[in-house]
Order: C-alpha cells, then structure tokens, then sequence
C-alpha cells in the first residue's frame, strides 16, 4: 500500500497537481487522497481505477511491479490517452476559474449593499442621474 501511495504521489506531483485538485478531478475527498498516498488506507477496485483514470494511466501500468517492490518513475508509466490528461486540466482550470468568479461575485453583492446603505443628506437616496422626476 505504501509502494502505491508514493506512485500515486509522484504521478500526482508530476502532473503538478495538489491533492486537492486531484480530489476534484478524482472525485475522491482531499484527505482520502492523503491517506492513500501515506499507505494508510486500503483502496477499493472502484476508487483505484477512479484514480488511475483521473492520473491518465491504465490500472495494469499503475500496480506493475508492485508486488516486487519496483518503484517505476512517473515517466515510465504509459499515458493511457493523451486527451484524459487535457480534460483534467481543462476541469482543474474550470473550478479554480468558478471560485474566483464566486468570490467575485459576493465581493460585488456586498460593495453595491454598501453603497445603497450610504448615508445622504436629509436622510434621503440620491436622485439617479437621468431619472424623470414623479408626476
């Protein structure tokens, strides 16, 4: 287990990717993540080819050499299709891109409160520029 933790770690780190990014492209939570790259937990079937899918390698390049106590570098892994580390990236890029739109956008909702909630002259709002005044 800890042979497959420090392959998935290095093909993790490879990829430049921090556990938390490749939790979300895993679909696995960051401290399982964790856990299964320190050897502290036994994985499922399911979780491992989750993993192996989201690494862009096949299961069988994944565990080779395992049971020996080959440790095979991140390089010497066959990718198993080009365009599964692309999408990976493209979905990293997308939820990083997503949470700084929302943080911009609460930062937005609560400067226009604050501006609406600014106190004026004779306790009254601003006439807005360009209004026709009430008939």
């Amino acid at each position: 287990m800890k042979l497959l933790g420090k392959r998935i770690q290095s093909l993790r780190s490879a990829r430049k990717w921090s556990q938390e990014e490749f939790a979300d492209v895993s679909g696995l939570h960051r401290t399982y993540i964790g856990q299964i790259e320190r050897g502290e937990k036994n994985i499922s079937f399911d979780n491992l080819s989750r993993v192996a899918g989201a690494l862009g390698v096949n299961l069988s390049a994944l565990l080779d050499g395992l049971e020996n106590g080959s440790t095979a570098t991140a390089k010497s892994l066959p990718a198993e299709k080009a365009s599964r580390k692309g999408d990976a990236y493209v979905q990293i890029e997308a939820r990083k891109l997503v949470r700084r739109l929302k943080l911009q956008h609460a930062e937005m909702a609560r400067s226009i409160l604050a501006l609406e909630n600014l106190p004026t002259k004779a306790g009254r709002r601003p006439k807005r520029s360009g209004a026709q005044p009430a008939k």
